[in-house]
């Protein structure tokens, strides 16, 4: 017997700002977390989705002002309520730039699996990019490079689609808040140099990774920054970067540049962006500069003008009160207006301006490297029979007693801010072990470590009395990362598994 067939369902109008999804997906436990989908009261009129594209479930479901992007006009903006593919419904904006608008958004699918994480970030290119004919080919080329860009303080790229006459880039959704609202927040004053710096370095990381692989991001700036909860540091927007190269002979030429468009922020573009000369890494260094200046001061180092007018008028960033002579050097050279004055690296700028930077991230010397091995072994040893390893002195020379001092300077500095084990290469743990790298037997590394292993145990066991057993065990790992032979999160880890 032949299927009915199924005609287009009209969503009905729906005057609640917000809607609740209370009613179950079928074979879904009715102990789910609660969906809450935001529909603005004002959305346009709806328009019809056809049944065959989404279960009468979902639809049933979502309810509200609901309209499917096919059914607007091409020039038509996107708002909170369109359904993008059959599949995105754009819930709330959570921000405006040059370029576009970022959503955030339900994605059905994820929906109708059960997936935990049911949300996406969908930038909807604006007008500008829609009229160019060979917009799409350039940024799916351009998403492709994005894809590449694996690095814990770059957002994921999923993908670059259309619907329709809109362009669209779908991203990993994340909880927090843009850089440049937590710089308004500052009120002018700015952070100390402590607090800013894991901002600074986690941004800096970021660019330079990108530059390694020939991109640049063009349009660095603290709305493209986000803050995650966690305090982990995200860059946006490189899906719509450009090449700092040119294309090898198995690369496709692009034939389309997102600075045609005007995508750039005055007040963080180069003297040589806004000249329309070809893209440089110092481009980006520029805007690092800048922001890192807003952070440290609450200010932008130009009163927010463009290059080309900071030079007309032969502006100088004022120093900033209570920065030390060596990190200002380096923001002055960061921030030179003519690129040939502009320090040449990332790296390079985040070398000068980091507290004591001959410690970060740098390989050490042959002859250090050669007590590294060792050093981590007798730590190891050290730990599982406390007290009975007989210690083998080392003669410690005046440059490694002065890095060690450094060293829990700045093991101080990430344990303030939290920065306990994560992220990768800038945090306590990892600086207390390079102590013991020199100095096997340094009593206040081994305390440090296991004050990083008691605060964590504090943490997992709050986590474990409100009932987040899943959150509970992460904490619980991170301190075994610590102390593997910590009693109190031994002992938690095994309740946590029964």
């Amino acid at each position: 017997m032949p299927a009915p067939e199924q005609s287009p369902v009209t969503l009905p109008p729906d005057d609640e700002a917000t809607r609740v999804l209370a009613k179950p997906l079928a074979g879904q436990d009715t102990s789910t977390e609660i969906q809450t989908v935001a529909v603005n009261a004002t959305a346009k009129p709806a328009g019809k989705i056809p049944a065959t594209s989404l279960s009468n479930t979902l639809l049933d479901s979502l309810g509200g002002n609901l309209t499917a992007s096919s059914s607007l006009s091409p020039d038509q903006d996107l708002s909170v309520g369109v359904i993008l593919k059959e599949r995105f419904v754009l819930q709330e904006v959570l921000g405006k730039g040059g370029m576009g608008t970022v959503f955030k958004a339900l994605d059905l699918r994820k929906l109708e699996a059960n997936d935990r994480d049911t949300f996406v970030a969908i930038k909807v290119l604006n007008r500008d990019f829609r009229i160019q004919p060979v917009a799409l080919i350039a940024l799916q080329r351009e998403a492709k490079r994005a894809q590449t860009l694996s690095h814990p303080n770059i957002i994921t790229v999923y993908d670059f689609d259309r619907d329709g006459a809109h362009v669209f880039m779908s991203m990993e959704f994340l909880h927090g808040q843009p850089l440049s609202r937590l710089i308004g927040g500052l009120q002018g004053s700015g952070l100390p140099f402590k607090q800013a710096w894991p901002f600074i370095d986690a941004m800096g990381q970021a660019l330079a990774y990108a530059h390694k692989k020939n991109i640049i991001h063009s349009d660095f700036k603290p709305g493209n920054v986000f803050v995650s909860d966690q305090n982990e540091i995200k860059v946006l927007d490189f899906g719509i970067a450009c090449a700092a190269a040119r294309p090898g002979p198995n690369e496709e030429k692009t034939v389309f540049n997102a600075r045609e468009l005007g995508a750039l922020t005055p007040a963080y573009a180069s003297l040589e962006q806004s000249r329309g000369l070809p893209p440089d890494p110092r481009d980006d260094i520029y805007a690092l500069a800048c922001v890192a200046y807003e952070l440290l001061s609450g200010k932008h180092p130009y009163g927010r003008l463009s290059a080309e007018k900071a030079l007309e008028l032969d502006l100088q960033a004022k120093p900033i009160p209570g920065l030390k002579h060596k990190p200002w050097k380096a923001l002055q050279r960061g921030l030179a207006l003519q690129q040939e004055e502009r320090i040449a690296s990332v790296e390079g700028f985040l070398k000068l301006l980091r507290p004591h930077s001959r410690l970060f991230y740098g390989v050490w010397a042959a002859g250090i490297l050669a007590v590294s091995v060792t050093g981590v072994n007798l730590y190891l040893n050290l730990t599982e029979e406390r007290g009975t390893v007989t210690k083998i002195l080392v003669e410690l020379k005046p440059e490694q007693l002065r890095k060690i001092d450094d060293l829990l300077e700045l093991a101080a500095i990430h344990f303030e801010v939290g920065y306990l084990t994560a992220p990768t290469g800038s945090n306590a743990l990892w600086a207390y072990q390079e102590i013991l790298k020199l100095d096997p037997y340094n009593e206040k590394a081994i305390a440090g470590i296991g004050k990083i292993a008691d605060t964590l145990e504090q943490s997992a066991w709050e986590l474990y009395e409100k009932g987040e057993r899943v959150q509970s065990l992460k904490k619980v790992l991170e301190g075994l990362e610590a102390d593997p032979h910590h009693e109190g999160l031994l002992k938690l880890k095994r309740k946590l598994e029964e």
